[in-house]
């Protein structure tokens, strides 16, 4: 092969080479290879959004025995949608020091008895990012009558769209409705015990639970009307999870005094 042969054919060569270059670089662009949230790429690394900081609370110590509380924060997800749980989540770090004042101002002598502890749960299903986050305290008991308490809030966006998911979304999306849910909140968590009684918030009429049977229906469809005022949504794996404190389901309906009780429920669908 002469010279300039070998020169057309290293020509040819860089030029194919310039060719595959554009294309891929067109492929991978529209795929959005290398971005984020950008033309229908999602990136599924959950470190991308959630940074969670430990929050260091001083001088605590004459009444908290133990704080092990951390706070979220967002990146790479437009602050409008995350502001309001931000701000319900200062709020109940703020309980912290609103329990620590009344238990100073109670002139309690039982020493460093309480504690608070916070659960963060985090994923990317599908394109959808879900966060539950919990604070749970358990205060002194000296102090307070009922001394455990919890607070809940969840969020759940889809990435692909850059909208928040409302509890009615994901129902849609995964097939459930507020009817069959109520339902079985009305069997597992209102309806009582043969022998048991309480007390009608409206009337302040003792109940059985015939009574309660009997309208059923008026207690379903009034869990339908507060359910998003009672539920607490996310994702977990392959479940949507309900959380909710029965205490508070149960107040609404019985002028009874309840203890805290957090279930949550998980409804199954097909991944």
């Amino acid at each position: 092969m002469n010279e300039r042969k070998i020169r057309i054919f290293v020509i040819l060569t860089a030029i194919l080479f310039l060719i595959l270059g554009a294309i891929m670089f067109f492929m991978f662009d529209r795929q959005g290879l290398g971005k984020n949230k950008t033309n229908g790429f999602i990136d599924y690394n959950i470190n991308d959004y959630i940074n969670i900081t430990p929050v260091v609370f001083n001088n605590y110590s004459d009444v908290y025995s133990s704080i092990n509380v951390s706070r979220i924060s967002f990146s790479n997800i437009d602050e409008e949608l995350t502001e309001n749980f931000l701000i319900k989540q200062n709020e109940f770090i703020d309980y912290i020091t609103g329990y620590y004042n009344q238990i100073n101002m109670s002139n309690s002598n039982y020493g460093a008895v309480s504690t608070v502890t916070s659960t963060i749960k985090n994923q990317i299903n599908g394109a959808v990012l879900s966060v539950f986050y919990k604070l749970d305290f358990v205060l002194d008991e000296n102090v307070f009558s009922d001394n455990i308490k919890s607070y809940i809030i969840t969020f759940n966006v889809d990435l692909r769209t850059n909208k928040i998911l409302t509890i009615n979304d994901l129902l849609l999306k995964y097939d459930y409705s507020k009817d069959y849910i109520s339902d079985k909140l009305f069997n597992e968590d209102i309806l009582i015990e043969k022998g048991q009684i309480v007390v009608d918030k409206a009337t302040n009429i003792s109940l059985t639970k015939n009574d309660i049977e009997r309208k059923k229906n008026d207690y379903v469809n009034k869990i339908i009307s507060e359910f998003d005022n009672i539920i607490n949504i996310y994702i977990e794996n392959y479940s949507l999870v309900l959380v909710y404190n029965v205490d508070e389901l149960k107040s609404i309906f019985f002028d009874n005094e309840f203890d805290t009780d957090i279930k949550f429920k998980y409804l199954k669908w097909e991944g």
